[in-house]
């Protein structure tokens, strides 16, 4: 429908898109987020090969860039920040500016409808998230080794992974502390709860007509596109726990604050707890004993339904 504005055509597609819709914003999105990822990584290249190099080295260099950034914790978080995270976003607004789509309503940028389920859907989360460590014990249990060369080849970039992370650190010092907040915490949250929550879960509720298949799906993607296989059910379950959020609060500013909160725990714990570490706070998550893990499962479960049955707002943004 085109309304008339000030003698402006302002075309807007509708809030929720049906099933034919959001095949094609899908296939917008894709498009727009393969481009805006290698356009933000030769970016990533160039910027970052200035500051460490004073010159350009190309894309042939970026191995060894990435190598020598491990020694400028600050320059290889930009990095990761301008190569990985930029494209999340961008992609997601750009594909609904294009749709003629308003960016805040499509992308659930407002507010909680409810400060009420807003505060029980953060309860659930951090109810939540002491069972990651259980959840990695339930990964541990797939038997990899069956394929051996898929395991030698899941196992280095685990390492390669956790290399990163730990580089990332840097010197644990206040400044380091703050800068980690920002580019591990906070822009990763932005960025993953606008692409995944906001845009991919609005598309797959269009496409399913079913929110928790939506929610599951996203999941599924999330997990996958992280390629840390050996984590991968634990990433599931928290992805899926963050699209819950935003669901029975109709704002996915919910999920960014939750996403927030664990990434924010996850750079505090390598900071002051497993001395910077990341293969020993990956440790120290699972030493939960199966009663206390039992227990919060349980507490999981009782809010799951009571938040599900008795939060109003949660079809109110989304398809029922």
């Amino acid at each position: 429908m085109d309304d008339i504005k000030n003698h402006e055509d302002i075309e807007r597609t509708p809030l929720r898109p049906d099933r034919i819709q959001s095949f094609l914003h899908l296939f917008l999105g894709v498009i727009f987020f393969l481009g805006a990822l290698i356009l933000c990584s030769s970016l990533s290249i160039l910027i970052c090969s200035y500051i460490v190099y004073g010159d350009s080295r190309g894309l042939s260099q970026a191995a060894i860039l990435i190598n020598d950034m491990k020694k400028q914790p600050f320059v290889l978080n930009l990095f990761v920040f301008i190569s990985s995270t930029l494209p999340l976003l961008l992609s997601a607004i750009l594909t609904t500016r294009f749709i003629k789509a308003r960016t805040q309503d499509y992308l659930l940028l407002n507010l909680p409808l409810n400060i009420k389920w807003f505060l029980f859907s953060i309860l659930f989360v951090l109810v939540c998230m002491p069972l990651m460590g259980f959840m990695l014990n339930l990964n541990d249990l797939i038997d990899f080794g069956r394929w051996p060369d898929l395991y030698a080849w899941l196992q280095q970039k685990e390492i390669e992974s956790n290399q990163i992370y730990e580089s990332l650190i840097g010197n644990r010092s206040t400044t380091s502390f703050v800068t980690c907040l920002l580019f591990m915490a906070f822009l990763p949250a932005l960025a993953e709860e606008v692409f995944f929550r906001g845009f991919l879960m609005n598309i797959f509720n269009g496409i399913f007509n079913n929110m928790h298949v939506s929610i599951l799906t996203t999941a599924f993607i999330f997990s996958a596109m992280h390629l840390q296989f050996m984590k991968f059910i634990p990433m599931f379950f928290l992805a899926a726990v963050f699209g819950y959020a935003a669901y029975w609060t109709g704002s996915i500013l919910t999920s960014i604050v939750a996403h927030f909160i664990n990434n924010s725990l996850a750079v505090i714990q390598l900071f002051y707890f497993s001395d910077g570490d990341y293969s020993k706070s990956l440790e120290q998550s699972q030493s939960l004993s199966l009663p206390v893990n039992l227990a919060f499962i349980a507490g999981a479960i009782v809010l799951f339904i009571y938040i599900q049955r008795k939060s109003s707002i949660k079809t109110s943004r989304f398809y029922g």
